[in-house]
């Protein structure tokens, strides 16, 4: 092969990888969502409130942050919320998974409005942007005290088979107070 012919395949490959990133990028798998960033708007669907923090957390303790989900597509989405675990090697610095075992503990203000500790499930029209409550509340009786912990609540896309198509996760850290 001759240095031009070895430069043109060099040059369609870093052509073919910067625009593959960039459609994964506007996708929404690669890059956290923005409100006001019409394109993101334009070609997929996104998430406000990416990050909420709850700190002294306690038994007793209730709290609630909205979650609004945003379709910008020129097409219906069927979407669900759920409360996942983060990927180890992804925690937050100092943070630990929030145990599964709790999450009873958050409940999703559903999509007609009723609360829902499982998936909820609807049918977001094109353009549509609907606001969700997520609230954690710690029972009386907890005994879970001292801790630094990390749940993601994940808005995925369902295809017309049920698979996962797209996913989007806020972070939620939530930050216990000192045991009494």
């Amino acid at each position: 092969m001759n240095g031009k012919r070895i430069l043109l395949i060099a040059l369609v490959a870093i052509a073919t990888t910067v625009g593959a990133y960039f459609a994964i990028g506007h996708l929404g798998a690669r890059r956290e969502p923005a409100e006001h960033d019409p394109l993101y708007l334009e070609t997929g669907f996104g998430i406000a409130q990416a990050s909420v923090e709850f700190v002294n957390v306690y038994p007793g303790w209730v709290g609630s942050a909205p979650l609004t989900v945003i379709n910008g597509n020129d097409k219906d989405r069927v979407l669900w919320v759920s409360c996942e675990q983060p990927n180890p090697d992804k925690l937050k610095k100092g943070y630990e998974a929030f145990p599964e075992e709790y999450y009873s503990w958050i409940t999703i203000t559903g999509w007609d409005g009723t609360q829902d500790t499982v998936e909820p499930e609807v049918v977001l029209a094109a353009g549509e942007n609907h606001e969700l409550t997520i609230v954690l509340a710690m029972p009386e009786d907890a005994d879970y005290a001292s801790k630094k912990t990390e749940v993601r609540i994940r808005v995925a896309e369902k295809n017309p088979i049920g698979l996962v198509t797209i996913a989007i996760e806020s972070r939620w850290y939530i930050i216990t107070a000192e045991k009494q």
